[in-house]
């Protein structure tokens, strides 16, 4: 049953200071103590000490072991000498206070081991791993101990890039549904726990010290949409959120505010490709943020290390509307004047990580310098003599200056030692231009545009018909996919043209030679002459007839002239005929008729 904050004995607070286990001195004046924990981020310490002499001109406590950088801190809290822990880590810095030149103490700044996690943008590659492993993973590589609920989805490959292993580890718990809560002894990761029991009950007119609280509907859903890309089927594919369990608190529901605005669908959409499951996931806990957003607040009471994140307050005399168990998702301690309050923060801010810090994504252009945002419209200046011999356009880009130009590296469908595509813009052509890293000094041509004063060399139809390479002067190879002809052509006409539809391979010239190989066989034409010479020989045979014809003479000369028939052989004149040799004649038949 839950019990009150405030103890039958509280009118003396008690605060124990350790310092790498040891008590620390009565002599040291403690100011402040304050502890700040919350779901999703490094617990905080800051604690305020009178130090310093201007008599002595130094700051003894700031120089002594006590709370030097790395050394072991813990923080207890109570009432009589019966104190419980609030608080252990490691002190992370100092700060020197003086105020109106005489009243000085030391500020100091602690934080649990987990802080290591936050320190510098990493870079890795996990293969097939569930998030919960990369999560135990992270965790284990900072040396901490751990419990992390297990997920299903087992991904082929999670990519890390430039971000802390804190930040990753919070975008994939996000993605899961879960907190972080960093306790003294351990991280935990696991979904927020709104079913337990509450240990403490805060009753307005009691114990309550202060509060502020406020039910809204801005942020609540009917369902929540999750859509990505599907390039298997070139479709989107979706999944809707379940609605999840959370704390009873009020009398109205997340899904009942839902409806004050029209019980809208919140749809969220990427081109990624996203499994099945992971859409899911996603769906399932934006849902389950926003409906633990829908009473957010804070209530103060006394002091007590029973407040704890990621568990259940339980909230009286406020009425209906917002009495019952409220989710705490964060507890911060505030001892100073003798005097402990516990402010613990309600309800769950739907915002993701990515979405209250710009700075979890790498900076850019590595912040060493303003960076350039989007792609730009470049006009080409010249193509050639790149300075620094790295094949570079020099570029124009108009919302930078137009009276200066940049070098730009450019894209090309294939690029290789002495080999590759070679097709260069010409001068003002027009470019579209990105930047690595987004750093304006590393320009990248992507592609070229046709514009208002240039268009393409041909207009589309419906069936997007033609695809085609035309140079400056006009040399062009065409395709037309659907009779499914590739034409290469010249502009004087010079033209080879391979045609499926007809069945046909053309060659022809500017001169009106032809060869033409069609089903029905190849025909050769000339306007003028063919010549056809070889080193060696030259054979003509048919498997049916073959025909020699001229309309003017026919002549043919060898060494040695053959002409033999297999059943007859016939030659005439039909004006006249001559049979002659320099030597010898023979005439030789079975039977010789002349005449």
């Amino acid at each position: 049953m839950p019990s009150s904050p405030v103890p039958s004995q509280n009118d003396l607070v008690s605060v124990e200071i350790l310092s790498e286990g040891q008590a620390i001195p009565d002599t040291m004046q403690v100011r402040l103590v304050e502890v700040d924990r919350s779901l999703n981020r490094i617990p905080r310490a800051t604690l305020e000490i009178l130090d310093g002499s201007p008599v002595e001109s130094n700051f003894a406590i700031s120089e002594s072991d006590t709370f030097k950088p790395g050394a072991q801190i813990e923080i207890k809290a109570g009432y009589h000498g019966e104190t419980e822990p609030i608080f252990k880590g490691i002190v992370l810095g100092q700060s020197l206070r003086i105020r109106d030149g005489r009243h000085s103490f030391l500020e100091v700044t602690c934080a649990p081991m987990a802080i290591k996690m936050t320190h510098g943008r990493k870079h890795a590659y996990f293969e097939q791993m569930k998030d919960s492993d990369i999560i135990s993973q992270l965790l284990g590589n900072a040396g901490l101990s751990k419990e992390v609920e297990a997920t299903t989805y087992q991904y082929p490959m999670v990519v890390q890039y430039q971000a802390t292993d804190w930040d990753f580890m919070m975008t994939r718990a996000e993605a899961n549904g879960m907190v972080v809560h960093v306790t003294d002894t351990k991280v935990e990761v696991k979904k927020p726990d709104v079913s337990g029991s509450p240990e403490l009950v805060i009753m307005y007119g009691r114990d309550m010290v202060g509060i502020k609280l406020d039910v809204d509907a801005r942020e609540q859903y009917g369902n929540v949409l999750t859509r990505s890309w599907d390039d298997s089927n070139m479709s989107m594919v979706e999944s809707t959120s379940s609605e999840p369990s959370v704390n009873s608190q009020g009398n109205i529901s997340g899904s009942n505010l839902a409806q004050v605005l029209g019980d809208p669908t919140y749809t969220w959409n990427t081109p990624a490709t996203l499994p099945s499951e992971e859409l899911k996931a996603w769906a399932d806990a934006r849902l389950l943020r926003a409906r633990l957003s829908r009473i957010q607040g804070t209530v103060t009471f006394q002091g007590s290390a029973k407040a704890k994140p990621n568990s259940l307050i339980e909230l009286a005399g406020l009425g209906a509307r917002f009495n019952g168990n409220a989710f705490i998702s964060g507890v911060r301690h505030v001892v100073k004047d003798a005097n402990w309050v516990t402010h613990a923060t309600l309800g769950l801010n739907q915002a993701w990580l990515f979405e209250q810090h710009q700075d979890v994504d790498d900076p850019a252009a590595s912040v060493v310098l303003p960076s350039i945002q989007g792609l730009q419209v470049g006009v080409v200046q010249q193509i050639q003599e790149d300075p620094d011999g790295r094949h570079r356009i020099k570029v124009q880009i108009p919302t930078i200056n137009t009276n200066e130009s940049i070098w730009a590296r450019m894209t090309h469908l294939y690029a290789t030692n002495n080999a590759g595509s070679f097709f260069l813009p010409e001068l003002g052509d027009e470019v579209l231009v990105g930047f690595l890293n987004q750093d304006p000094r590393n320009p990248v041509i992507l592609g070229m545009l046709y514009n208002g004063q240039k268009a393409p060399p041909y207009t589309a139809d419906e069936e997007n018909t033609f695809k085609a390479f035309v140079s400056k002067n006009q040399l062009k190879i065409e395709f037309e996919d659907v009779k499914k002809i590739l034409t290469l052509m010249t502009p004087a006409g010079n033209k080879i043209v391979m045609d499926e539809d007809q069945k046909t391979i053309l060659i022809e010239d500017q001169n009106g030679n032809k060869l033409e190989m069609a089903e029905s066989g190849i025909t050769m034409e000339s306007p003028k002459d063919i010549n056809i010479k070889a080193t060696g020989n030259i054979s003509l045979e048919a498997q049916q007839g073959l025909t020699l014809k001229a309309t003017q003479d026919l002549s043919g000369e060898g060494m040695n002239v053959t002409l033999k028939g297999q059943t007859g052989f016939k030659a005439e004149g039909s004006a006249t005929a001559e049979l002659k040799a320099g030597g010898q004649t023979t005439v030789k038949g079975a039977m010789v008729m002349i005449n």
